[in-house]
């Protein structure tokens, strides 16, 4: 995964570029931070994944009230990769 970059000084994004993102210099600055603290908080590569719980849908999409966890699944899954997809249809 490449790694994403925020510039700790708005002065050196391009002018151009700092104009796309419609945003002021203080906006910049608070989303940085904000960005940055969520990525320290993410998992490296190779880290065991949170467990965490969804609920399950039908084949048709429709809602079914049966939660699973991710710790079920690697559980029941003796060792054998798992991926998981998170997306949207709508």
């Amino acid at each position: 995964m490449a790694e994403i970059s925020y510039p700790e000084d708005w002065r050196d994004i391009p002018a151009e570029q700092f104009a796309r993102m419609m945003m002021t210099p203080e906006q910049y600055t608070a989303m940085r931070a904000e960005r940055l603290a969520r990525e320290g908080l993410a998992p490296n590569v190779g880290d065991q994944a949170p467990d965490f719980k969804l609920e399950r849908l039908s084949g048709s999409g429709k809602r079914t009230g049966e939660m699973v966890s991710l710790s079920e699944h690697l559980a029941n899954n003796q060792g054998r990769p798992l991926g998981l997809i998170f997306g949207s249809y709508t």
